[in-house]
């Protein structure tokens, strides 16, 4: 049976950057999972993107369906037929599925319908594949156009469908599929095209349709103008991605900005031209020249007019933040934390200064629980004040991408400290972790103060929604008191920054906490760690760090022979005494030599585990309690728990209860069952 090459084109209006990820995805899962759910063999299958366009290629396709042997069941045989003439419930069973009695055989008194379907022709098949694909994309902003009824990414302008030199009849959106493509824009106009040479008559109508080959041709653009300016040229992959996404044949535009430009900040003039302008700066010996590199669609420019737009644009951006940059250095950044006042933060919450005074007391107070020097509580303090001021500054008003960098210029430029200027602006890090004191403890300070009130006001996270991002804040509070080793209570922070609120929050706090145990959880799994080892250890959100040490020493533990061992011996205790609740027990009242012996055996390894914890030695603590298990097995051989006397009983029951919350200083290691049968 011959293989086919199969094409799909959706032509349509220029597609935004953030939409590409999620129809590559999507389209290629639609139509695999299509395919195969109809029985279609195929061999490599391609999603191609570019501004105008995407689609599919799949070089081999088979020609039909596969064939598949059919089984269904039907009536008793009792009932299908009489004095062995088919009766009409069997004729009706047969009707309904367009078989033939020959085609029938009887089985455990049952009538079954045994035949072989062939499988229907792959252009018949083709068209509902690709209409279940394409419109079951989800897109982030879809469009309404024509009469509105037709919502999807962009407009669609044409549609390409083939299977080899073959039209494959599909329709979409009231437009019916051709042969005919587009070239460029600007310089072709209808294409006929194949699916054998679809790519190639594409690139030579100037459309590169390959995603992979236009990031090669921009790389390759890049190579070659820093060899024309020897200098260097720094790649930002999300700029790279965006260039790629927005153009169908790019090609590098040198520009170049007024050299005055150059005494502003260099990520001012960064954020201008590669934020604002979705160019590259340039760079010769690591120092910002003020060169830069655009990206045309289409072919070179020898006119001109495209460097002249670009430049145009690119220093009137410029002039106004020259003009804002001086103005703004008029004045010491402390002189802006005033105008906070007049910025709301969030309805409910105050404005930015109410939130500034909030976040000094709840940084003090980290301060002082991580025992900070004299100098370096002041510092906390005096970043903790500074760190929202630069919003009222005129460069960051209307560059926001700059909040915080220009903290730490303007804080540098008003003779603040190190600490305090860099903590400005790390205090502001969502992707990493601070590395100042200073920007970690007014970071974590800062995003407790968002949770807190957030959760008072009632803008809890739902499982589909997060519209304040504070699943992701929650996550840096964890990594920072993780990395940094912070052995602080976050339920007591968490308390701090309700009280800063409102007093009435018992409801909200507890939400919250509710909350913080759910992510500890997330984070520990985010950390590598098995969804059974991180719920074991969901007691320890209070002091994460320690938490991620416990998880560690348990991933460890586990590869041990030891592992078992522990388990039988917290099973034995914790089974017998998990539906008693009181850990009241009298050592005068033990019977057994066995008892006393655990019992005194009990009382030392208490001490030495709570040393081993203090110490953040989990290691010794899962060894030592691992140790106890010959004294467990032989407690429980020579003694009878649930004895008829019931102060005995009662007894021997708080003993293992108490000696169950012995395990649990840990974790609940019950959940860690699972990780023992793998």
């Amino acid at each position: 049976m011959p293989d086919h090459k199969v094409l799909l084109e959706i032509g349509v209006e220029e597609l935004p950057s953030s939409e590409v990820s999620a129809i590559r995805k999507q389209l290629k899962e639609g139509i695999e999972k299509s395919l195969e759910m109809n029985r279609i063999n195929h061999g490599g299958l391609e999603v191609f993107i570019a501004s105008r366009r995407f689609g599919i290629y799949i070089d081999s396709l088979a020609s039909k369906q596969a064939d598949y042997f059919e089984e269904k069941k039907g009536p008793s045989e009792k009932i299908a037929f009489k004095d062995g003439t088919p009766t009409k419930a069997l004729l009706g069973f047969l009707k309904s599925n367009g078989a033939e009695l020959s085609q029938t055989s009887v089985r455990d008194g049952y009538v079954y319908v045994e035949r072989e379907i062939s499988g229907k022709p792959s252009l018949e098949i083709l068209p509902g594949a690709f209409s279940e694909s394409i419109l079951s994309i989800d897109f982030k902003k879809p469009m309404r156009w024509g009469d509105g009824t037709r919502r999807f990414v962009r407009p669609v302008r044409w549609i390409v469908a083939m299977i080899d030199d073959e039209i494959i009849d599909f329709e979409l959106f009231g437009i019916r599929s051709t042969n005919l493509s587009k070239g460029h824009r600007f310089y072709f106009d209808e294409l006929k095209v194949r699916p054998g040479d679809y790519f190639d008559i594409l690139r030579s109508s100037m459309v590169i349709a390959k995603e992979e080959e236009r990031r090669t041709r921009v790389l390759s653009e890049i190579r070659r103008v820093e060899t024309l300016l020897n200098g260097s040229i720094p790649i930002d992959q999300d700029l790279l991605e965006e260039v790629v996404s927005l153009t169908e044949y790019p090609t590098a535009v040198v520009g170049q900005f007024k050299e005055k430009y150059l005494t502003l900040p260099p990520e001012v003039i960064i954020v201008t031209i590669k934020h604002h302008q979705r160019t590259f700066p340039v760079q010769v010996n690591d120092r910002l020249t003020s060169n830069f590199v655009a990206f045309q669609d289409g072919p070179d420019d020898p006119a001109g007019n495209i460097k002249l737009g670009y430049e145009d644009v690119i220093n009137a951006r410029l002039e106004d933040a020259f003009f804002y940059f001086e103005k703004d250095l008029e004045r010491t950044l402390d002189s802006y934390v005033d105008g906070l006042k007049e910025i709301l933060f969030q309805r409910g919450l105050g404005s930015l200064f109410d939130k500034t005074q909030r976040t000094a007391a709840i940084a003090s107070k980290i301060g002082k629980l991580l025992k900070a020097r004299e100098g370096e509580l002041r510092a906390i303090e005096r970043t903790a004040l500074l760190a929202k001021a630069d919003q009222v500054t005129r460069v960051v008003q209307e560059f926001p991408e700059v909040q915080g960098v220009m903290g730490r210029i303007y804080a540098f430029r008003a003779g603040e400290s190190d600490e305090v200027a860099v903590g400005i602006e790390e205090h502001y890090l969502d992707q990493r972790v601070p590395t100042s004191l200073t920007g970690a403890v007014v970071g974590v300070a800062d995003r407790l103060d968002t949770l807190a009130g957030n959760f008072v006001i009632g803008n809890i996270p739902t499982s589909s929604k997060d519209p304040y991002a504070l699943r992701r804040k929650m996550s840096f509070i964890y990594n920072t008191m993780v990395y940094l080793g912070w052995k602080l209570d976050l339920e007591e922070l968490i308390r701090l920054s309700a009280i800063t609120l409102s007093d009435n929050n018992d409801n909200a706090v507890t939400a919250l906490i509710t909350f913080c145990k759910t992510r500890y959880e997330a984070y520990l799994i985010d950390q590598g760690y098995s969804i059974n080892i991180a719920r074991a250890l969901n007691n320890w959100w209070k002091i994460p760090y320690l938490g991620e040490r416990a998880a560690r020493s348990i991933a460890d533990f586990i590869k041990r022979d030891e592992f078992k061992d522990l388990l039988v011996a917290y099973q034995r205790v914790h089974n017998i005494s998990k539906k008693h609740q009181d850990t009241q027990f009298e050592g005068a009242k033990f019977v057994e030599q066995a008892e006393r012996d655990l019992f005194n055996a009990y009382l030392k390894c208490f001490q030495e585990v709570s040393d081993a914890l203090e110490a953040d030695d989990f290691d010794r603590a899962f060894q030592l309690l691992t140790d106890l298990k010959p004294m467990i097995d032989r407690y429980f051989d020579d003694v009878f728990v649930m004895a008829d006397q019931e102060d005995i009983r009662l007894n021997r029951l708080g003993f293992l209860k108490s000696f169950d919350s012995l395990f649990l200083k840990i974790g609940d290691l019950s959940l860690l069952l699972e990780e023992e049968r793998k």
